[in-house]
């Protein structure tokens, strides 16, 4: 579970926290960061930017988009 949301949010210290905390199991620390940082170095080599990145890249310029199409005459 951490590796899987440390990769597609490609930030393993804030999956690391929050999947402990989800959790409340602190005897399996360092196999939650090991596997938060395999599944953020994965997600890297497949892909630069994260998901949240794309995301809302589309979403912005779809705003734009209709911002424009509104101001035109």
């Amino acid at each position: 579970m951490a590796g899987y949301f440390a990769g597609v949010v490609q930030a393993p210290m804030t999956a690391f926290v929050i999947i402990l905390e989800m959790t409340g199991n602190h005897d399996n620390v360092i196999a939650l960061m090991l596997a938060s940082m395999l599944g953020y170095g994965t997600a890297r080599m497949i892909s630069h930017e994260p998901l949240y990145h794309a995301l809302s890249r589309v979403f912005i310029a779809e705003a734009i988009r209709r911002r424009r199409a509104e101001a035109a005459p």
